[in-house]
């Protein structure tokens, strides 16, 4: 992960220049990526047999991806990008608005272990790409934060929240925590700093 202020002004979207046709091939690789990782797991994937996978040669599938943690990073950014927004009623609790923000991105890497596995190894990568995807999943877990936060959105509300999300997640990458004590742990950092909370109240 990376903190807040490494996403405050991220740079332009990946991909975004590409012609149609060359999205379509970057689709494509992601989705022969995504194939064969659920296949072979992270350490088999290879460049190679995602473009044979996909049906183009390996150096078309060169010129998009420098790497497979560039591929396995892409493709979680894209599928992080592809969830809805928090839904989130006008009087929610400062809680359950928190608990919204972070309850789609954890569910998405929990419901597919072996990808999950993947991203966690790809995405610490000091790669520049890598890098960059990074800090482009980190704007959207602090956009839907923010969203969902709605009245509570505070920089330091948001920088506490980002950071306690993505200790957890580093915590069930190394495989010393659990994807289901994710959002109770979440839960609990939000009640301990919940603005609405009565001055004094230890609960």
């Amino acid at each position: 992960m990376t903190s807040v202020d490494d996403v405050s002004n991220p740079e332009a979207s990946p991909r975004q220049w590409l012609s149609e046709r060359q999205s379509a091939t970057v689709a494509s690789l992601l989705d022969a990526g995504l194939e064969e990782v659920r296949e072979v797991g992270f350490e088999k994937l290879t460049i190679r047999s995602v473009a044979q996978r996909a049906g183009v040669t390996h150096t078309t599938a060169y010129s998009y991806f420098t790497s497979k943690s560039h591929l396995i990073s892409e493709l979680h950014w894209r599928q992080t990008q592809a969830m809805p927004p928090p839904e989130v009623a006008a009087s929610e609790s400062f809680v359950g608005r928190v608990r919204a923000a972070f309850e789609g991105p954890a569910g998405l890497l929990a419901a597919d272990p072996v990808l999950s596995r993947a991203v966690f190894v790809a995405i610490i990568s000091d790669e520049p790409e890598v890098r960059r995807l990074r800090g482009a999943v980190g704007a959207e877990l602090v956009s839907r934060l923010r969203t969902a936060l709605g009245p509570f959105d505070d920089p330091e509300l948001v920088s506490t929240l980002f950071m306690a999300y993505s200790g957890a997640m580093m915590l069930v990458g190394t495989g010393t925590r659990d994807f289901l004590e994710v959002i109770p742990r979440i839960g609990t950092v939000a009640r301990l700093i919940d603005p609405t909370r009565p001055r004094g109240d230890t609960r």
